[in-house]
C-alpha cells in the first residue's frame, strides 16, 4: 500500500463527488430565487416560467447531491480496491481519471435526462 497519498485516496470519482456535493448543497442553502442564465438548472424548459424554475432547481439539486453520494462510495471503494493491487501509480491514474470522466458524463447525462422527464411529467399538457 504504497504510492501518492493524493492520487490514492483523494483523485478519483471521490473528488468529483465532493465538488458535486458542495455544489449540490450550495444549491439547495442558496436557491437561485429568479429565472437566470448564470446559476441553478438552466434548459430551455427550466427555464419557461417561474414555476418550471422552481421545479427544475428542486429536483435537480436533489439528484446531484444523490449522484455525488454515489460517487464518493465508488471513488473510495475503487481507491481501497487499488491500494491493494501491485500496479503502478501511473496504471492508477489513468483508471482513476477514466473514472472521474465517465462519472461526470455520466452525472450529467442523468440529471439532465432525469430533470426534464420530470418537468415533462409535471408540466406537459398543463397550462403554463
Amino acid at each position: 500500500m504504497t504510492g501518492n497519498l493524493f492520487v490514492d485516496w483523494v483523485m478519483g470519482p471521490q473528488l468529483l463527488g465532493l465538488i458535486f456535493l458542495t455544489a449540490g448543497y450550495l444549491q439547495k442553502t442558496y436557491p437561485p430565487k429568479e429565472i437566470n442564465s448564470l446559476y441553478g438548472y438552466r434548459t430551455t424548459r427550466s427555464m419557461q416560467n417561474q414555476q418550471t424554475w422552481d421545479a427544475g432547481n428542486r429536483y435537480s439539486t436533489r439528484l446531484i447531491i444523490k449522484c455525488a453520494w454515489i460517487l464518493l462510495i465508488i471513488g473510495f471503494n475503487t481507491s481501497l480496491v487499488l491500494a491493494f493491487i501491485s500496479i503502478g501509480i501511473n496504471t492508477k491514474a489513468i483508471i482513476k481519471v477514466g473514472l472521474m470522466l465517465s462519472g461526470a458524463f455520466g452525472v450529467v447525462a442523468i440529471l439532465t435526462i432525469s430533470t426534464e422527464k420530470h418537468l415533462k411529467r409535471l408540466f406537459d399538457n398543463k397550462p403554463l
